[in-house]
């Protein structure tokens, strides 16, 4: 037995069928899908037979021989690589906990490695290994490199910029994959007595801070919103940009565990994203966004602010900000975050933007794509949502890209400053847009608008419906994203 081990530790390929992945994907040459190779790789009967192959092994030992692996690479080059990777991702299929196999014996060390590690793989220096549960919402067409695969290969220089974990079993929800799930957004700031907003001169420049004014219309506020969202039926829940503060964050922590209940009917609001505001000590703080779990008080995920805003004149003109200069520019006073952090759950991998990070892609959107986020709450502080505007472009953008579901979340604040006259078009405070299909047979994606006029109030489709919540699909590596998959039935 030991002379066995130490020949496969020898070996020139890995075993176990995540690093084996990693290993030959990363040798897999960018070029061999920039054309149509790949493409008539993947449609070659002698490819997917030795795919088949692969994946009836793994899935009965839960390894790969690492002779077995040379071998077919010595006689057949990259198309024999092509081969095992499809192989191997079929297999690993089975250990994704998106799609819609189970009980595969051979493959539950491959889960249980990501249920506590948060990647299939077992070296942390190869970067990370993930389960797909979101593909590009845009038609299936000729692939790219990633797109093949059921699994997102994060390379090392992206999975060191993201804070990545998975919720533990015991405390992670269960959300099928073929049920709409509620999402409640809820204004939480009505007018500019809700916030306090200060312009001053930093370093040369103009600047402005802005936080939620900490009172006793707030705090009762928190406790209405949660009571309306249960009787609504919302599962999540988003709030907007500045509605959060260290006093209302440690509030929130108390009402929701405290209104918590384990009967789902009456008790539906499971997360909640309390917003974002300056949280902490630092001069300039961060804008910071926290997800909590209602039923453990827990704090989920955490996102700083990536991109300050810069207000213009004109803006600050048409928002009737008080106090605001007449002329130039001010800066968002803050401490821009520098990763993003991801969460996995029955839900799906979710992310969170604020405000300015959805125009502004350039610094985490290779992450994103990379680990394949599924869901994105994005809380903001604007203007009233108008359709077919930046928050809209923004959410398209990220539907065509990633495959993602975004829900925009705004306050009332701006909306009631501006008078009718000055703004055109219906106004909202919410946003849920997503692809309009799994089969992704489509351009078309679904963009779906609400509205509230109290902040307490959560934002609806119909104003005679306080449950006309808008809906998305939990993140699922559907079956019909790959055809190299095994029919679950």
């Amino acid at each position: 037995m030991t002379d066995q081990l130490a020949a496969v530790a020898q070996a020139a390929y890995p075993a176990e069928p995540a690093d084996l992945f990693i290993r030959l994907y990363d040798a897999l040459p960018d070029h061999v899908f920039q054309g149509w190779t790949a493409t008539m790789w993947n449609d070659d009967a002698r490819v997917r037979r030795r795919a088949a192959e692969i994946s009836e092994i793994v899935l009965a030992l839960g390894v790969l021989d690492p002779d077995m692996t040379e071998e077919i690479i010595a006689a057949d080059g990259d198309r024999g690589r092509f081969a095992i990777l499809l192989g191997l991702d079929a297999a690993l299929a089975h250990a994704n906990p998106y799609g819609p196999y189970h009980n595969v014996p051979a493959m539950s060390g491959v889960l249980i490695q990501y249920l506590t590690e948060g990647r299939f793989n077992g070296d942390e220096g190869e970067g990370a290994l993930l389960p797909r549960c979101a593909f590009p919402g845009r038609p299936l067409g000729r692939r790219t490199k990633a797109e093949f695969f059921g699994v997102h290969r994060v390379p090392p220089e992206e999975w060191d910029r993201v804070e990545h974990r998975v919720l533990p079993s015991v405390h992670d929800p269960h959300f099928s994959r073929d049920e709409p799930v509620r999402v409640g957004c809820a204004p939480m700031l009505e007018n500019f007595d809700d916030i306090e907003i200060e312009f001053e001169k930093r370093h040369g420049m103009t600047v402005y801070r802005l936080c939620p004014r900490d009172s006793s219309k707030m705090h009762t506020r928190v406790r209405s919103v949660i009571r309306r969202l249960d009787e609504a039926g919302a599962q999540v829940a988003v709030m907007p940009e500045i509605a959060l503060s260290d006093s209302l964050l440690e509030h929130w922590k108390e009402v929701a565990f405290d209104t918590a209940g384990r009967d789902r009917h009456r008790h539906p609001l499971r997360f909640i994203l309390l917003g974002s505001g300056p949280l902490g000590p630092d001069d300039p703080p961060p804008n910071r966004a926290v997800l909590l779990d209602r039923w453990t008080g827990e704090e989920l995920l955490v996102q700083d602010k990536l991109s300050g805003f810069t207000l213009t004149a004109g803006q600050m003109a048409l928002w009737r900000l008080p106090g605001a200069p007449k002329s130039g520019t001010a800066d968002e006073y803050i401490a821009p975050g520098t990763g993003v952090a991801l969460l996995d759950t029955a839900l799906g991998r979710l992310a969170v933007l604020i405000c300015e990070d959805l125009g502004r892609s350039v610094g985490w959107e290779r992450e994103l794509l990379a680990c394949g986020v599924s869901h994105l709450l994005v809380p903001i502080f604007s203007k009233p949502i108008l359709r077919y505007r930046w928050e809209q472009q923004g959410a398209e953008r990220q539907i065509a890209a990633l495959g993602s579901w975004v829900t925009v979340s705004n306050s009332l604040v701006i909306s009631n400053a501006i008078p009718d006259g000055d703004l055109e078009g219906d106004r909202f405070t919410s946003l849920v847009a997503g692809p309009i299909s799994p089969e992704r047979d489509t351009y078309s994606d679904s963009a779906v608008f609400a509205a509230s006029h109290a902040g307490d109030r959560p934002a609806v489709l119909d104003p005679a419906d306080p449950r006309s919540l808008p809906t998305f699909l939990p993140g699922a590596a559907y079956e019909q994203w790959h055809d190299h998959w095994p029919d679950p039935a």
